[in-house]
């Protein structure tokens, strides 16, 4: 599939792998998303990348939402900006959970043969996330 008619269908891609995989948590579409050889930010990681990050994720924050932002689509690639919201209520980069609430912000490249994702680039600010966790609380305490 190339140009206009794979463009609908690389949307519906990354609008499924972020509700089913990153905010549900079933990291058992991560083989129906990603190809065998994905490679993560120039790294090889298969299908077992995407879901070793999103149990990281999962045993760190709770009631996790994802809102895809912003969905381009060009050729074989599928840019998403979406902003994550969610709890702290395990141990992030190695803070305890805080009960807080983070919201922030990434975006993700993707590059797509034969349906699935083979190459991905993405941008998020984990800084922002533990400064989020770890900033004083508004009442001073």
């Amino acid at each position: 599939m190339t140009g206009a008619t794979a463009a609908p269908e690389h949307a519906r891609l990354a609008e499924f792998w972020f509700a089913k995989g990153w905010a549900e948590g079933d990291v058992s579409v991560a083989g129906e998303v990603f190809a065998d050889d994905f490679v993560l930010n120039g790294r090889k990681v298969g299908p077992d990348g995407p879901r070793r990050s999103v149990r990281a994720v999962h045993s760190a924050f709770s009631d996790i939402g994802v809102t895809l932002d912003l969905v381009l689509t060009d050729g074989s690639h599928v840019v998403t900006h979406y902003t994550t919201t969610a709890r702290h209520t395990g141990v992030y980069r190695g803070v305890p959970a805080s009960g807080r609430w983070i919201k922030v912000s990434g975006i993700v490249i993707w590059e797509i043969r034969d349906g699935k994702v083979v190459r991905d680039w993405n941008v998020f600010d984990t800084g922002e996330v533990v400064a989020q966790i770890t900033a004083p609380a508004a009442d001073g305490k």
